[in-house]
């Protein structure tokens, strides 16, 4: 088995989610926009498959991927492979109900809480994802308990102005790392009470978007030192967006700022029309498996890299991730 420590798999393990924020789409990170889970049975086929090509670290998302069923067992899952690693982006509203499961693998896993304001109305528009006592309390449950925890901030100009003192109250009051998003560019988004397609997604995209140079000079005087491209260990140096990250006392801000470009394979340069046209901003970085069991690259808009694993015996699987393993 060739290690394959430097990438992982993210799984989208269903397209539910309690929340509907403005900047979302039908079905969250998922390519797919139908109401579905996948199954327990086969998810741990994939991941097993997954592991036996070097794969051990696993990301896993939705929708709202505490709200599963059996996402406690797909920890214990995960967690019965040797060195295996798991990071879990949720909102948190049903993260506590597994803290046992958690403090049981603190070592090998992260928490990325989306928080995206103070205040939970700003601008006349709903922020699901705030800084509430109950987000304090579930942070300090989980910090108690040793739990390393990010909160995940989308930047857009309607959260701007929060976004300085937020990033300070994380850091020096609840001790945790953050990662500043831009807004995604996205065909389609939930909007403000209408979704929004194509001409009026990319409207909405242009009156909220922020560049992340805008903070630049702020975190370079709270920090200690910074890098210009660091990771989190999950992926190697040298894929999708360079990530820069400033460094406080014990606890670091990353930011993903789609305008410093992306790192892209040979195949995109030579055959990916997206690449082509200027329609990717993610560059490649790591698998995603979507709720529908396609296989594709995270962000990857290319259809003729994705690959249906719903009828997939064990061999058809081990190819699928190693054809997209062999374009990294």
């Amino acid at each position: 088995m060739k290690n394959r420590q430097t990438t992982y798999l993210a799984i989208a393990v269903t397209t539910y989610c309690n929340y509907q924020c403005f900047y979302c789409k039908e079905g969250g990170e998922s390519i797919s926009k139908e109401k579905q889970t996948i199954s327990f049975e086969k998810i741990k086929k994939i991941i097993l498959n997954a592991y036996k090509i070097g794969i051990s670290n696993f990301r896993i998302t939705g929708g709202e991927p505490t709200s599963v069923s059996y996402f406690g067992e797909l920890i214990e899952y995960i967690m019965s492979f040797d060195k295996s690693k798991v990071r879990i982006n949720t909102n948190g509203f049903k993260i506590v109900k597994y803290i046992n499961v958690l403090r049981k693998y603190k070592e090998r896993l992260d928490i990325v809480f989306s928080v995206d304001s103070i205040s939970e109305y700003l601008d006349k528009r709903h922020f699901p994802k705030y800084l509430s006592s109950s987000v304090i309390e579930i942070t300090k449950k989980l910090k108690e308990n040793e739990i390393q925890v990010r909160y995940n901030i989308v930047v857009t100009r309607i959260n701007e102005n929060e976004i300085r003192e937020l990033i300070l109250k994380a850091i020096d009051q609840m001790h945790v790392n953050v990662k500043l998003l831009d807004l995604n560019k996205f065909s389609e988004y939930l909007g403000n009470g209408k979704k929004l397609y194509n001409g009026e997604a990319l409207a909405l995209w242009e009156d909220l978007f922020v560049p992340m140079k805008n903070f630049y000079g702020f975190l370079e005087e709270i920090s200690n030192h910074s890098e210009s491209e660091w990771t989190t260990q999950m992926i190697g140096k040298g894929r999708g967006i360079p990530m820069r990250a400033y460094f406080r006392n014990k606890n670091w801000i990353q930011v993903k700022d789609s305008e410093r470009g992306a790192k892209y394979s040979g195949f995109c340069k030579e055959k990916c029309k997206y690449y082509k046209t200027g329609n990717c901003q993610e560059g490649v970085f790591s698998l995603f498996l979507s709720s529908n069991l396609t296989l594709h690259f995270s962000g990857c808009k290319n259809e003729t890299i994705y690959f249906d694993l719903n009828k997939c015996e064990d061999a058809q699987i081990k190819i699928a991730f190693l054809k997209l393993l062999n374009l990294i």
